[in-house]
């Protein structure tokens, strides 16, 4: 085993560390929480340096890690093994275990924790030990001042081990403790609520919420140097394996708060691009997922912090699938030049089914909306399919068409697209260009609206900037207020009232669909129309003309003509010779 002090050597005189290095070497077999020698080191050196020291020791007795922090925190990445106690120095305060201390011992692997504080001349003043009852409830003893009366502790500290020893094993499907971190603005509650719900997403668990009351963000350490310190302790205290701000990031913004909280550091962006690489399931998707991650990761190859520790630097260990993420600027530039080329393939046979739709005079649908609002409920309701439904984030990623017969007997087309959500990263966007090309060339949007959500209002404002962003801003809208089963009955869900036409649903009840339908017939008819025709033989043009332009329902041939039932846009009439 190598030996070392890890944590914050700094300024630390070569004799302490020294001597630092040597508990290494120090082995007590009397029953004490630690050998007198380990103690009185520690004590020593943490009275001299002003910095919090903490040992790691085994069941065996033996010290397998010493670390040194500041004065009132020891940072490091140590991942204790099952039945190892800790001891550790209070250099400026009393020997009382703090809130910090407890939570260590209930989240980690460690079976006790004892603190230590420390008499003017280097010797130790007051020790606490506790550890976990069978109940997973901490037992705290002391005042000890002596190791010898520890000896008690340390005899039901047996029990403790095989309290340890009984949980899963921590390692196994770990799911990671994630804390978020936000700007305080009129929006910060809703929109932190929403980072908590994609670190779910993500495969993460959001352990705690930090909110800085700060107008801009700092250009150094986003929330301020200060709350930094603050967050530290958090990290301590929940046992964090990552923080996650709800801003994109700047490169010296991420390594700066990495160096001070020791622990991963992503952005809403990068927690954004870890969903959607969980949820590519085509070709297309994971090439628009791959140039997105590229898109964002390009600007930032200029360092080595835990970003690029391992592939996709996420939630978990999921990426885009690009193999060796960390080379040079130019290898992910040619790459990305290629994804480019690939997905401008894809826009070509998009746009080719577009015409051919057009052709065949089917009315479209574009189903958009804020994530989560049940975009692919209401197309499975109407369509009696059965797309993927999950209530989640992002459930949605690769887009999905059914046709659908209007009331009125016109043929429509309904395509669900991907959610939207609140600071969509500008690179998913350009990324999902072909994808988001099918609202832009639709016939009319379908607004899915969550009548549900406390947050609705914000929602539809953020749809809506996002749909005139990509140039969707023009296009017909019909608003569909989804899960009106969950708003009480003599409520109407609190809408700002827009100039489009709405229709209050509920798609797991059926109510209002036939409501529903009917706006999407009345917005449909104002662009085909239906009409039988009788058409002569030699009349070559006009049999050429509906065969590109119309969609024939029904043809009957006769002795000199046939008779034609056919669906056509209306701009088109005037030029029929009929």
């Amino acid at each position: 085993m190598e030996k070392k002090v890890t944590g914050n050597t700094e300024g630390l005189k070569k004799s302490m560390l020294d001597m630092l290095l040597s508990i290494y070497d120090d082995y007590d077999d009397s029953g004490c929480y630690c050998s007198q020698e380990t103690l009185d080191k520690m004590c020593y050196v943490s009275l001299h340096s002003k910095r919090e020291i903490a040992v790691y020791i085994d069941k065996r007795d033996k010290v397998t890690m010493v670390a040194i922090g500041d004065s009132t925190l020891v940072k490091t990445d140590y991942e204790p093994v099952k039945g190892m106690r800790l001891i550790h120095t209070h250099p400026s305060g009393s020997a009382i275990l703090s809130s910090v201390d407890i939570e260590s011992l209930n989240k980690s692997s460690i079976c006790a924790i004892a603190a230590v504080s420390i008499k003017e001349d280097g010797k130790m003043n007051m020790m606490y030990c506790a550890c976990l009852d069978n109940e997973h409830n901490p037992l705290i003893f002391g005042p000890y001042k002596t190791l010898t009366l520890t000896m008690a502790f340390m005899r039901l500290l047996k029990d403790s081990y095989a309290i340890k020893n009984d949980e899963p094993n921590m390692t196994e499907q770990k799911q990671e403790r994630i804390i978020a971190v936000g700007l305080n603005s009129g929006y910060s509650k809703p929109l932190m609520e929403e980072l908590a719900s994609l670190i779910s997403a993500a495969g993460g668990i959001c352990v705690a919420s930090f909110v800085q009351n700060k107008d801009e963000p700092d250009s150094a350490y986003y929330i301020g140097k200060g709350k930094i310190t603050e967050l530290l302790h958090a990290c301590s205290q929940y046992q964090a394996d990552a923080v996650v701000f709800d801003d994109e990031l700047t490169y010296s913004q991420q390594s700066n708060i990495e160096a001070e909280l020791n622990v991963k550091v992503l952005d809403r962006t990068s927690v954004i691009l870890d969903i959607f690489a969980k949820r590519a399931f085509t070709i297309e998707g994971k090439l628009q997922v791959e140039l997105a991650m590229l898109g964002y990761l390009y600007p930032r190859l200029t360092g080595k912090g835990q970003m690029l520790s391992r592939l996709g630097g996420g939630i978990g260990t999921r990426g885009p699938g690009e193999s060796k993420l960390e080379t040079d600027r130019r290898h992910i530039r040619r790459r990305m030049s290629y994804l480019k080329e690939q997905l401008d393939k894809v826009d070509k046979r998009r746009s080719l089914l577009r015409e051919n739709k057009s052709r065949k005079s089917y009315f479209t649908f574009a189903i958009a909306g804020y994530t989560n609002a049940g975009k692919s409920t209401l197309l499975n309701t109407l369509t009696q399919s059965s797309v993927i439904v999950e209530d989640m984030l992002f459930a949605t990623l690769d887009p999905s068409a059914r046709s659908l017969k209007l009331k009125s007997n016109v043929s429509a087309m309904l395509i669900d697209t991907v959610g939207f959500i609140s600071k969509l990263p500008v690179k998913l966007v350009e990324a999902f260009k072909s994808t988001l090309d099918e609202i832009r060339f639709a016939d009319c949007i379908l607004h899915v609206i969550d009548g549900s959500s406390k947050d609705a209002n914000m929602q539809m404002n953020e749809v809506y900037s996002i749909l005139k962003s990509i140039g969707a801003g023009h296009i017909p809208v019909i608003e569909v207020v989804n899960k009106m089963d969950k708003i009480e009955s003599e409520k109407e869900p609190f809408l700002n009232m827009t100039s489009y036409p709405r229709a209050y649903i509920s798609c797991l009840t059926n109510e209002g669909i036939e409501s529903l339908l009917d706006l999407m017939d009345d917005a449909a008819k104002n662009k085909n129309v239906c009409l039988k025709l009788k058409v002569d033989y030699t009349n070559g043009k006009l049999l050429s003309f509906l065969y590109s332009n119309a969609k024939i329902l029904s043809k009957t041939d006769t002795e000199d003509s046939i008779e034609m039932e056919i669906e056509i846009p209306a701009e088109l009439v005037s030029r029929l010779d009929i």
